[in-house]
């Protein structure tokens, strides 16, 4: 067995031979006192939830993407982003969703000098940051086209979209940007979908491991930790 950590992957039994990788999957606890402030971007976007939207949902599934819609996601966020950088204060954004989102905070890290052309990936330090974010794995495991096939059962807030900015979601989780993947519940359905995403190398056993577990522990996090196997 294989065990994925920070920076390395070393098999851990005698099994040499066995093809199966070992992830810890990190659980924050975002109710402890912590210096960084957690703000759910669903929260906020319930505020602005289109009721009149909503009653067309029974027969047009696909709009429920704009009961929360990117442009109000998209307005929230960059509010939110300007006053942390303005008062100087560390936050964490949970629940984006937006490639407008992740371009704004990749022009931030550029910045502060974490891109590495050597790899053209950035190389963060997620404790240093005032803003740090996170998705959740809904948000990637389906996409705009899923709402004819799977209708009212992937209602949510904040709302799968458009295939783009699913596309847009993987691009930075791979690029090192986005630096955590929220896990409600480590399911069959969500532990089939990860071992698929490594098996078609969609995203690396490496960058997994980090945005299951690491980069959550370099913000600064507690939380709980579960043990995931991938065979291969």
């Amino acid at each position: 067995m294989k065990k994925v950590f920070r920076d390395t992957i070393i098999n851990i039994d005698e099994q040499i031979f066995d093809s199966t990788f070992l992830f810890d999957v990190f659980f924050p606890d975002y109710t402890s006192v912590f210096q960084r402030k957690v703000i759910f971007i669903k929260d906020l976007l319930e505020k602005k939830r289109n009721e009149e939207i909503i009653k067309k949902t029974d027969t047009f599934p696909a709009m429920w993407s704009e009961v929360y819609s990117p442009k109000d996601e998209l307005e929230i966020f960059t509010e939110i982003f300007e006053n942390a950088l303005k008062n100087n204060k560390k936050i964490h954004i949970v629940g984006i969703t937006l490639k407008e989102e992740i371009d704004i905070l990749e022009a931030y890290y550029e910045e502060l000098g974490f891109m590495r052309a050597d790899i053209n990936c950035f190389d963060v330090d997620f404790s240093v940051p005032l803003i740090t974010c996170s998705c959740y794995i809904e948000n990637i495991m389906w996409r705009g086209s899923d709402y004819k096939r799977l209708g009212k059962s992937i209602f949510r807030n904040p709302p799968i979209r458009e295939a783009g900015q699913v596309k847009a979601l993987f691009k930075w989780i791979n690029r090192g940007v986005i630096a955590g993947l929220e896990i409600q519940e480590l399911n069959n359905e969500v532990k089939n979908f990860l071992q698929n995403q490594l098996l078609e190398e969609h995203i690396l056993a490496l960058t997994l491991g980090k945005i299951l577990c690491y980069n959550f522990e370099d913000i600064g996090f507690s939380g709980k930790i579960e043990e995931f196997k991938i065979r291969f």
